[in-house]
């Protein structure tokens, strides 16, 4: 009996180990991976392919690009190519020969297609005809836009991130903006999107960092008949005229895009005594007593009663 058991023991054995020797490796068993994973436009790319079903490093493995076979040989685990021009699709193809004789192939469609990341600063105030863009102050708001180079700008997945956290309600079909607002807190920000096509394929990632900004005041002159003088800023040493002068207080990158709005508090003072605020809050008429001469200083101070941290102070010593 203890022998009959002994020699069925030694066929199972030897039958465990004929079917091992003879399985056919299958195309699930195969993981073909490239490295950057959205590879750019023109950009040098490395694709590897891996499995623990068959020794790769015995087998012949060949690659083919785009239908014509650029690399062949024994342990060829790894492959070098440059992605096509933006819009162009790369049809890359490895088949593996076992040392057993079983064949398997795999292959991966690749899509070279870059992504512009455009931002903007939501409800940051420059004055008219400013030539810049506007920046974001701290605890700003800021909008940035994904635009895939591809021909259809459509139906593609958006996934955002910010400072590498997922920003899964931002996130999804055609979703291709993000709006967050910084904290006081965070010196710098970056925003990551990672775009897809319906099927899951790779379209393209991208990232920015964006640093807030302090808000500033800057002083100009309103001439009587031309208006604001926005070509020269006024500063300390400005000489009044004897007739009297209008200083405008001009309140750079503060969250609000209009100076009449509430959000936004001026308070004026001349030689630290406190002004009548004016009928427009951001100009102040200045006229010297019986013309005399001597010098003022001359203080705004402006606060965003809707952002804690947003306040900004700006002395200003005028002679007459």
């Amino acid at each position: 009996m203890i022998k009959r058991l002994s020699i069925l023991f030694f066929v199972l054995i030897c039958m465990f180990f004929a079917f091992k020797t003879n399985a056919q490796v299958q195309s699930g068993d195969i993981v073909l991976g490239i490295n950057p994973q959205y590879p750019k436009t023109n950009e040098e790319v490395t694709a590897s392919v891996s499995t623990f079903t068959t020794d790769l490093n015995s087998a012949n493995i060949s690659w083919i690009l785009n239908g014509e076979t650029a690399l062949a040989g024994i342990g060829k685990k790894t492959f070098s190519f440059n992605i096509g021009t933006s819009g162009f699709q790369t049809n890359l193809e490895v088949k593996i020969e076992t040392i057993t004789g079983s064949t398997i192939s795999k292959k991966l469609t690749i899509s070279s297609s870059d992504v512009d990341l455009l931002w903007e600063a939501y409800n940051s105030y420059v004055p008219p005809f400013y030539r810049g863009k506007a920046l974001m102050p701290i605890e700003g708001t800021m909008k940035v836009v994904a635009i895939p180079s591809s021909e259809n700008l459509t139906g593609f997945n958006y996934k955002w991130k910010q400072d590498d956290k997922s920003k899964s309600s931002s996130s999804g079909y055609e979703k291709n903006y993000y709006i967050y607002r910084n904290s006081f807190l965070e010196d710098r920000n970056t925003v990551e999107v990672t775009v897809s096509d319906l099927l899951g394929n790779g379209i393209g990632i991208n990232k920015i960092s964006i640093n807030p900004i302090l808000p500033k005041i800057i002083f100009y002159r309103k001439d009587q008949n031309l208006g604001v003088q926005w070509e020269n800023s006024i500063n300390d040493g400005f000489v009044v005229n004897p007739n009297g002068d209008t200083i405008v207080a001009v309140p750079y990158f503060f969250s609000s895009t209009d100076l009449s709005s509430s959000d936004l508090a001026f308070s004026w003072s001349l030689n630290g005594e406190n002004t009548l605020i004016p009928n427009q809050k951001n100009i102040l008429s200045i006229k010297p007593l019986n013309n005399e001469s001597g010098s003022t200083l001359i203080k705004v101070v402006i606060n965003n009663t809707k952002i804690l941290f947003q306040s900004l102070e700006k002395t200003i010593n005028v002679n007459f």
